[in-house]
């Protein structure tokens, strides 16, 4: 009936103005995004490196060997590294080519080849040029750093516990063994069991980085690492949801928020298109609730 009709059409236009109020932080934090659509760029295929032993994954392992082992134990036992430790800095085998590499200031991303001062757009391709033309600067019989990534759990990446679980291969037994091997041959050369400093080190890196070598353990601190990040994560979507809110409430409420917008874009932080477009989303809630000041 008629009656019937008008009596649902307040409720209607209720919810209506409920779902716009809901959907007003999502309309200004999506804003700009649906206005500027990704730009389509063509990928040009670049001239890959040709030497089995990775550079990158070799800095990873350099930065955090020179961190965690071989600085704290230079400071523990002083003297040269016994003959055939891989972990000695004179053979490791892209070491020099490091040493000899430095960014340019103010330049962005450019590289300098400190060998025959040669410049270059980015760090790949004056590793592709170290490879080409200076490999007579590498140690004979030099040690591959990579070799020992699984130590620092970083073949995958220059940070254990960033890859995601669907990217992650998986973990395997036999390649965990020939790790766990290689690394507790490694600490027995590098801290022989002769000298009692050296053997305070040997146990201390082989309980440390060899004895953890098991896709079971492995496992165990992955999780421990995830279920330690929830309650921040679930913290920080709290903040960002409840700031989100505040500032629609207030951009819909306040006399002064043409005002706000006005900030917003002379500083640069939105663009005029997503100004004129939370402005509409403002006009539409705030009619309904009968805070139109026009």
């Amino acid at each position: 009936s008629a009656a019937s009709r008008d009596a649902a059409r307040p409720r209607g236009a209720g919810m209506a103005t409920l779902r716009r109020v809901a959907l007003l932080p999502l309309t200004l934090f999506l804003g700009p995004a649906v206005a500027a659509p990704p730009r389509s760029q063509e990928v040009i295929p670049r001239t890959e490196l040709s030497h089995p032993c990775s550079r990158t994954v070799s800095r990873s392992v350099r930065r955090l060997l020179e961190k965690d082992v071989l600085r704290p134990a230079q400071k523990a036992a002083s003297g040269e590294w016994p003959r055939g430790c891989p972990f000695d800095p004179a053979v490791d085998l892209w070491g020099r080519h490091e040493r000899q590499k430095s960014r340019k200031r103010g330049s962005g991303s450019q590289w300098a080849c400190g060998i025959c001062g040669k410049v270059f757009k980015s760090e790949h391709y004056i590793d592709l040029h170290m490879e080409r033309k200076h490999m007579n600067e590498t140690p004979r019989g030099g040690v591959c750093l990579a070799d020992y990534c699984e130590m620092f759990e970083v073949c995958q990446g220059d940070t254990k516990f960033k890859r995601r679980k669907d990217t992650e291969p998986d973990c395997d037994n036999q390649t965990m063994l020939q790790a766990r091997q290689k690394c507790e041959a490694a600490v027995n050369r590098c801290f022989p069991l002769e000298q009692e400093a050296s053997r305070i080190l040997n146990a201390k890196y082989s309980k440390t980085y060899c004895r953890v070598l098991d896709c079971r353990i492995r496992a165990e601190r992955k999780n421990e690492h995830h279920m330690d990040l929830m309650p921040v994560v679930v913290l920080l979507i709290l903040i960002v949801l409840v700031c989100f809110m505040v500032f629609s409430l207030v951009v819909c409420c306040v006399d002064y928020s043409d005002d706000i917008f006005q900030f917003l874009v002379e500083s640069g932080i939105v663009t005029a298109g997503f100004v004129k477009k939370a402005t509409k989303a403002r006009n539409e809630v705030r009619k309904p609730l009968g805070l139109d000041r026009t």
